[in-house]
């Protein structure tokens, strides 16, 4: 074999090995496309996955609807088993944002938030599921504010039922709610939280 055939054979392998990895590049992506483009739902909540956004607000809300199902555990903050605040704590701390744990203590982070200016990523608080008690005793992750303010949180009803979602509206919530606050600006990468507790 000449050197001008070997040339002509190196250029002919050369292509064809960048033409089949070219093709597996586009296999790849789109069977990642496939798995990440549409809407998930998570018990019929349907969410957008953060490829199409740039907020870490989403990715957030992503993550932590990935986590419906685990069950109730007083004091959890690992994925055995999770309390309302530890839900909040693991959430959060994923993401490189320390918050400590308890709920009252969480609410003493960020700033208050009426409830017409609630966003994606404002934590919600209410009283606990004794109504008498006017003190902090639960918190949410607002995951939407379309048709209602929806939110994630570690339910202890119904028997120790985990990581949910739920409406603001729905009774059992809305008359229990005491606030809203905002430790993330939804729009921004800005995760500077103020914080007038002890940790």
């Amino acid at each position: 074999m000449n050197k001008k055939a070997i040339k002509r054979f190196l250029n002919l392998f050369n292509f064809s090995v960048a033409v089949i990895l070219l093709t597996i590049l586009a296999q790849n992506i789109s069977q990642a496309q496939k798995y990440r483009i549409g809407p998930s739902n998570i018990s019929g909540f349907s969410f957008i996955d953060t490829l199409h956004t740039d907020s870490k607000v989403d990715s957030m809300i992503d993550y932590a609807l990935s986590l419906e199902g685990i069950p109730y555990k007083w004091g959890g903050k690992t994925m055995k088993g999770f309390d309302c605040s530890g839900f909040i704590y693991h959430v959060y701390n994923k993401f490189e944002i320390e918050v400590p744990g308890g709920s009252a203590n969480q609410y003493q982070l960020g700033e208050p938030v009426a409830e017409k200016d609630i966003q994606k990523g404002d934590l919600l608080f209410f009283t606990g599921t004794d109504r008498r008690n006017k003190r902090v005793g639960h918190v949410g992750f607002v995951i939407s504010t379309e048709d209602g303010i929806k939110f994630a949180h570690s339910s202890s009803a119904g028997g120790g039922k985990g990581v949910t979602v739920n409406d603001l509206d729905h009774p059992g919530y809305r008359k229990r709610f005491l606030g809203a606050k905002r430790l993330i600006n939804p729009s921004e990468d800005n995760f500077n939280i103020s914080y007038n507790g002890v940790l």
